[in-house]
């Protein structure tokens, strides 16, 4: 037992656990404890667990990646958000801008292409290796039973992750006879052929279900947010059979997943995204991500090290004519007041900003999509939203604002913005002290973090929100619409006044669409979701005094349908086949 045992500890350390030697991610535990510990309690077992788990929120090699790559997050926002139709991020500019083109997609060569590949594969080693000694730890067999089942579930999740990249869709399955990826399921590194869709759905659906088994056997409970328990393999298992149209059972799954995880209110939605709340299953541990200059917050999070430190840079915005589609809606939206876009002039419109300065180059930065702030009544409206829109207690530098500190501003309190003396004196404040600045145009203020710590946060890797909408889409497609119009009252009844929804068939599948890509903006969700519909992603630019174009930079322009790029599908790193020649043989029959 101790011989396998050491196996775990050495491979986690090496790079010889990994299925390419030289090109893998390699990141030890950070829960390190001696081989003894591990191979004779259960305690040793459950901290090489939580090893994998933290995994999904440490900073790795730079190297990887164009920006720095820290797990899940990470993942989330470059693969789910920064390709999508919903999002665009001005920071991941320069040499990345051919990435949010969608140019590396098909590269076998890119930092951003090989990095999904290495992270789930990292998921998956590290899972094999516990699992294969797992059954020998001596202990309370309950614990035994619980720590293997969140190993099968942390297997499951690296392949749900290399599925959403580099597998087909549901409809290029070939019957299920397309090759997607390599299934391992025991430790080692040795080369191995590509698998086929059904041979990987059935091990994911293995997995999850004998996860779910032991998670009831075992009668044992989680004690960290990071941890998987049931509820998180339910959901992620909800993923998966949405992407297979397993409709009936991803219903039932997304279902029983978020129960005891109800729908955030108003005010938690609004108050960072930074800590978790009652709604989030499944999230990094604050306390061990700390990644300084390196964390998902310090370029993604609105008021981040790097988000602030540069004048084109915010953390990302949101699709403009996404955002109007919710807009014109209702307007009562809460999810609204998270972005800086054109109807926020309409607070300020008698004091000289309007709705179509946002279309004027003498505003906007054409090839940036930020905004000068070059008159101080827009600079002052952008002081009050930012104000108003900063989490409650909330007194560190603006995101917004050159890093002036929010607490030293006169008062931007919104009982204020309809005063016209306020105004006059923010304007006169403004024009005293902060000079010409940048905002992206659709800029997010969803997203907190940490600004004392450079951008550390806690990021939601699974919340009920998504589970609401999973069962409401698995609901749709069985055509069982009072059960998805239900979801939907539940989720929006939080989110705005008087909804609604009476609509049924195509037009209650549109709905569940769009408020899907509102409610999960920036969660790393919309590219994948995408993909799984199987439509086409459309980036439109910013045209001068055209108030019907969009928001995009033209560098980032474009139409992709399903077949582009062998169907959404990233090519598998250069380094991988060179390594594990098999593959070429498959792919060059």
């Amino acid at each position: 037992m101790n011989k396998i045992i050491k196996v775990f500890l050495a491979s986690t350390l090496a790079a010889g656990m990994t299925a390419c030697s030289s090109d893998y991610l390699d990141q030890p535990p950070i829960d390190l404890v001696s081989d003894d510990a591990i191979g004779n309690s259960v305690e040793g077992a459950r901290a090489a667990l939580y090893g994998i788990c933290e995994s999904m929120f440490i900073s790795y090699d730079s190297d990887y990646t164009e920006r720095f790559g820290n797990g899940e997050a990470y993942l989330q926002t470059v693969y789910g958000d920064a390709v999508s139709p919903d999002a665009a991020f001005s920071f991941l500019y320069g040499s990345q801008k051919e990435y949010q083109a969608w140019v590396e997609m098909n590269r076998d060569t890119g930092n951003f292409g090989r990095y999904a590949w290495m992270y789930g594969y990292n998921l998956i080693n590290q899972a094999n290796v516990l699992l294969a000694a797992i059954d020998g730890v001596p202990g309370d067999p309950a614990d035994v039973k619980f720590i293997k089942a969140q190993a099968l579930t942390m297997r499951a999740h690296g392949y749900i992750r290399l599925m959403q990249v580099y597998g087909p869709r549901y409809e290029d399955r070939d019957g299920g006879k397309a090759l997607c990826v390599v299934l391992r399921t025991t430790p080692g590194s040795d080369p191995a052929p590509l698998a086929t869709y059904d041979e990987v759905m059935a091990q994911i659906y293995k997995d999850f279900d004998d996860a779910i088994a032991l998670y009831t056997e075992s009668g044992k409970s989680r004690t960290k947010g990071f941890e998987p328990d049931i509820n998180v393999a339910k959901g992620l298992y909800s993923r998966i059979l949405l992407m297979n149209h397993d409709w009936e059972k991803a219903e039932q799954m997304a279902h029983e997943a978020r129960q005891n995880y109800p729908i955030m209110t108003a005010a938690d939605y609004l108050a960072g995204f930074g800590v978790a709340n009652g709604e989030w299953l499944w999230y990094n541990d604050y306390n061990k991500t700390y990644n300084g200059y390196n964390s998902w917050g310090a370029s993604f999070s609105c008021n981040g090290a790097y988000a602030t430190a540069y004048d084109w840079a915010g953390g990302g915005a949101i699709s403009w004519k996404l955002y109007k589609q919710i807009f014109d809606k209702n307007e009562t939206d809460i999810r609204c007041e998270l972005f800086w876009t054109p109807d926020k002039a309409n607070l300020y419109v008698d004091y000289g900003f309007e709705e179509k300065d946002f279309w004027d180059s003498n505003v906007v930065y054409p090839t940036r999509m930020t905004m000068w702030l070059v008159d101080p009544y827009m600079t002052a409206a952008i002081t009050m939203w930012t104000r108003y829109a900063a989490p409650e207690n909330y007194s560190g530098s603006s995101p917004l604002l050159d890093g002036y500190n929010i607490g030293d501003m006169i008062d931007a309190s919104p009982q204020n913005c309809a005063d016209p003396q306020y105004v006059q004196a923010l304007y006169n404040w403004c024009a005293q002290n902060i000079g010409a600045t940048r905002i992206q145009f659709g800029q997010q203020v969803k997203f907190w973090s940490d600004a004392s710590a450079m951008g550390d946060a806690q990021h939601p890797f699974l919340r009920g929100a998504e589970l609401l909408l999973n069962e409401a889409e698995a609901a749709v497609e069985q055509g069982k619409n009072k059960v998805a119009q239900d979801c939907m009252k539940e989720l929006n009844k939080n989110r705005m006044v008087g909804y609604d929804c009476s609509l049924t068939g195509n037009d209650l599948r549109e709905e569940i669409r769009l408020y899907r890509r509102m409610e999960l903006w920036g969660e790393g969700d919309t590219w994948f979701s995408f993909k799984r519909w199987n439509i086409t992603a459309t980036r439109e630019i910013w045209k001068e005094n055209d108030p019907t174009s969009n928001n995009f930079l033209p560098a980032y322009e474009g139409s992709y349908d399903p077949s582009y790029s062998n169907g959404w599908r990233y090519a598998i790193p250069k380094s991988e086949k060179d390594y594990n020649n098999i593959i070429n043989s498959q792919l060059n029959k």
